[in-house]
């Protein structure tokens, strides 16, 4: 990432620089630069052409670290942010009591360059990997071109300006269902009831099931993710409120409050828990819930395709043309 970060953002950053100047030297001047036809002809293009030679020049140093779809949206980032920061930082010192541009373009350019780019590390990674044609690649580079123009034009536009929060909300959610979606379809993403085979030798507490409140010893699974035990006596699987949330941020990796997923459910033998999804449930004021693995992993695995399905109706990005370097 510091080999991207360093090495693409330097190279990116001049060679936009160096086409800027052959830009001037045929004759365009500045005003027309940055002007809306500017954004759309000039600075998008030039600048996401840029990071893209970046990455393929870091790519020669991390192409080893490179081994999974996400990689090429991390990297692609990376060259990004250091893109950015030199911009920034030459902003920031082109003149007197323009310090306050730093603050301002880290908060606001920064993260927009990294979103604008992350389509071209996406599609250079299956490129590079997935002997793709090299058209995806193009149509990465006009959808990332365009997206950037935008921001630039609204930016340029003194009627269209106050959009650029919008904009911003837009692009940066686009950015988080890309990250989502290389996160599900990741070959390394681990699956869930694989981390129920192999019960813990450790010893553990004694822990009251929820559900039978029954105090035997139970298995003990224990990993990175969470912990859980179970209840032989009425088979279901026990969790800390905190572990079950894990299970889903690491198994279902959306970007919501899970108190809003959470509602009473009535048993048939008329206890009332809360639940979360309406697969695991637990008292209110208790530190543990219970459930069954097979219906949880039933849940994860609709939210996972739930999340591709919305990936896909992205309104920002038409799907025919997504479709081109996703499928």
């Amino acid at each position: 990432m510091l080999l991207a970060f360093v090495i693409g953002g330097t190279i990116s950053f001049f060679l936009a620089i160096g086409i800027y100047i052959m830009i001037h030297f045929i004759g365009i001047d500045s005003e027309t630069i940055g002007s809306i036809f500017g954004s759309f002809a000039i600075i998008g293009p030039v600048e996401e052409f840029s990071k893209l030679v970046g990455l393929i020049v870091a790519y020669q140093f991390i192409k080893r670290q490179m081994n999974e779809i996400t990689d090429g949206v991390i990297y692609i980032s990376c060259v990004a942010l250091g893109f950015s920061i030199i911009e920034n930082f030459l902003y920031a010192n082109s003149g007197r009591n323009n310090e306050y541009l730093l603050i301002f373009r880290a908060l606001i350019s920064t993260p927009a360059h990294i979103s604008f780019s992350c389509l071209i590390g996406y599609a250079f990674y299956r490129y590079k990997k997935e002997n793709k044609p090299y058209t995806i690649m193009v149509w990465a580079l006009i959808i990332s071109s365009l997206l950037h123009g935008v921001f630039d034009a609204i930016i340029f536009s003194d009627y269209f300006r106050y959009f650029l929060i919008f904009y911003l909300f837009i692009i940066f959610g686009q950015l988080l269902r890309i990250i989502q979606l290389t996160n599900i379809i990741s070959p390394f993403k681990p699956v869930f009831l694989d981390f129920f085979n192999t019960p813990s030798d450790d010893d553990v507490e004694i822990i009251e099931c929820p559900y039978c409140k029954s105090t035997d010893h139970k298995k003990h699974y224990k990993n990175f993710y969470f912990t859980a035990y179970k209840c032989e006596p009425c088979g279901y699987y026990i969790s800390s409120i905190k572990d079950i949330k894990r299970i889903f941020k690491y198994f279902a990796p959306e970007y919501k409050d899970l108190n809003k997923e959470t509602y009473p459910v009535e048993f048939k033998n008329g206890q009332i828990y809360s639940s979360i999804y309406a697969v695991t449930f637990f008292h209110k004021d208790s530190n543990f819930g219970f459930y069954n693995i097979e219906n949880v992993e039933l849940k994860l695995r609709i939210i996972n395709d739930s999340i591709i399905d919305k990936f896909y109706r992205s309104k920002i990005i038409p799907t025919k043309y997504l479709a081109k370097i996703m499928d």
